[in-house]
């Protein structure tokens, strides 16, 4: 099992592997609109997307956005989506993928990583704090939806 950098090579089996990701969080599928948004981020060069690779077959990715802290006048990085795909859980491929993804922002002089998930996901959180992550029990989050 290796995590690697995904490429414009990477496009076709990623776009299959977001695409089943949207869907596990009840996004109608639509692998033509999947395929455009990542192609898009790698056009624009808009995020960093590590894969997980297991015997030529993707099986996860991890997707990164760069933030700015205006107090910090610094850099730091959004962890929006991580995923598995459900035959490869339980193996470590998602530690893998964070640990990629904490090792990079490091290297980048990154301030932070910062995510946000639901708060039932109970596995996830248990993961993002044995790997270091501190809940933000001070600030509240808020979402103004324009669509």
């Amino acid at each position: 099992m290796i995590v690697r950098r995904a490429t414009l090579e990477d496009l076709h089996p990623l776009a299959v592997l977001f695409d089943e990701y949207r869907q596990f969080y009840g996004a109608s599928s639509n692998l033509s609109l999947s395929y455009q948004f990542l192609n898009q981020r790698f056009q624009n060069k808009e995020s960093v997307i590590f894969i997980h690779v297991k015997d030529d077959t993707l099986t996860g990715f991890i997707l990164l956005y760069m933030g700015f802290s205006s107090v910090a006048c610094s850099t730091y990085y959004i962890l929006d989506d991580v995923y598995v795909t459900p035959t490869y859980r339980r193996q470590g491929s998602a530690k893998q993928l964070i640990d990629t993804a904490i090792l990079f922002a490091r290297h980048e002089n990154a301030q932070r990583i910062s995510l946000q998930t639901e708060k039932n996901n109970y596995q996830s959180h248990q993961l993002y704090e044995q790997m270091g992550f501190i809940k933000d029990d001070e600030f509240q989050t808020y979402h103004c939806f324009l669509k």
